[in-house]
């Protein structure tokens, strides 16, 4: 895996998915095309140190559409940790704002997964709160 593009693009628009499925301008058939960005095997540590699987995930995101319908993402200081022949591991930060200005940031690790002629999956996730 050498295009670099294609990693950092990864993560932003699936953020932006994200964004849009919980202001709602996504439609509910656009939850089918965000959970497929993510792997059957796919694994998250949450801020609270929880665990979510793809099924959890699924579950989460299915009824929180356009429940913060100001909810904006932004996602910068990407960084490639280690790519290698179907894959590599990332770096971000992640800005959440809601309605009332009041912002959450994180620090995220993901490692993508890249099978021959697919876009890059979502294998793991580990999210951390940066304190103010």
């Amino acid at each position: 895996m050498t295009d670099t593009n294609k990693l950092f693009e990864e993560i932003i628009e699936t953020c932006a998915a994200i964004e849009a499925w919980f202001t709602a301008e996504a439609q509910p058939a656009d939850l089918a095309l965000l959970l497929d960005r993510f792997s059957p095997e796919f694994r998250m540590i949450t801020m609270q140190g929880g665990v979510l699987d793809k099924q959890a995930v699924t579950d989460f995101f299915g009824p929180l559409r356009g429940k913060s319908p100001k909810l904006r993402i932004v996602v910068d200081e990407i960084e490639i940790v280690r790519q290698w022949t179907d894959g590599a591991c990332l770096t971000y930060r992640e800005t959440q704002s809601d309605a009332d200005g009041i912002q959450s940031v994180r620090r995220s690790t993901v490692v993508l997964e890249a099978l021959p002629d697919q876009p890059p999956r979502w294998r793991h996730l580990q999210e951390t709160q940066v304190s103010a």
